[in-house]
């Protein structure tokens, strides 16, 4: 009955996680390029020795980590030169205080240098270096490959980054992600010739579809409400076994 308890408890605190993490899907149904985010749940059989060498089995139900979705969201048009929406594979690559860091949020802007820059103010990268522009020069034009064109000259080539698939990144903040450290140097990022398209005007949407998350949430609060009322039935149980069955006659 203990353990029963416990397996209680551990599958009400991964449904909290999962509810958790639903709420932020939603909270970023309209943050542009951003991809949702989910729980992997694993359940581990550990074995335990007694004192006597005896060995029991212990069931642990837990959130394994988190796993992001990079499906593609939908792309939708703004009419602002600056925005930009990748479509196909690869991510912006942008300079950050704490380094290189990646995003599929391409609403960009101008700052007073002509550099182009982020939503967080973090400049972006192209072939040469950051790009930048002339703010009182003339008509901006991004063709489909990256390339940077002002009045029809060639200014530079937004650099798109990609890395091998399964993607291992990190989410680091301001819908940004970083690959994670294994030491394998398996996940560098390379440089993108082609598996992509650049839409000048455009914004990528995020991934979250609303109805499936709300889905989600009122089916995760269901196994939990089931799961506290076996946790409660077992307690009274429980309770019985010690007060009432155990008691001295």
């Amino acid at each position: 009955m203990v353990s029963g308890i416990q397996h209680a408890v551990q599958g009400m605190t991964l449904q909290t996680q999962r509810q958790d993490q639903i709420a932020n899907n939603l909270a970023n149904v309209n943050t542009t390029g951003y991809k949702r985010r989910d729980l992997f749940a694993s359940s581990i059989e550990k074995h335990l020795q007694d004192d006597r060498g005896r060995v029991s089995g212990q069931r642990v139900l837990r959130a394994d980590e988190t796993y992001t979705d990079f499906s593609d969201g939908v792309v939708e048009q703004t009419g602002n030169p600056l925005d930009f929406a990748i479509q196909g594979e690869g991510f912006f690559s942008v300079m950050r205080p704490s380094g290189v860091a990646y995003t599929r949020d391409g609403s960009f802007s101008l700052d007073q240098e002509g550099f182009l820059i982020t939503g967080s103010g973090d400049r972006v990268f192209g072939d040469s270096g950051f790009i930048k522009v002339d703010p009182e020069g003339g008509e901006l034009n991004v063709l489909q490959d990256g390339t940077v064109l002002q009045d029809n000259v060639e200014i530079d080539r937004l650099r798109i980054s990609d890395f091998p698939r399964p993607y291992k990144m990190l989410g680091v903040g301001d819908n940004y992600y970083r690959p994670e450290a294994d030491g394998t140097g398996k996940n560098v990022s390379s440089p993108l010739r082609s598996g992509f398209e650049i839409q000048q005007g455009y914004l990528e949407r995020s991934n979250v579809n609303p109805v499936h998350e709300m889905t989600g949430m009122i089916s995760s609060h269901r196994v939990y409400e089931a799961t506290a009322k076996a946790m409660q039935s077992q307690d009274e149980t429980l309770d019985k076994a010690v007060n009432t069955v155990g008691r001295v006659q």
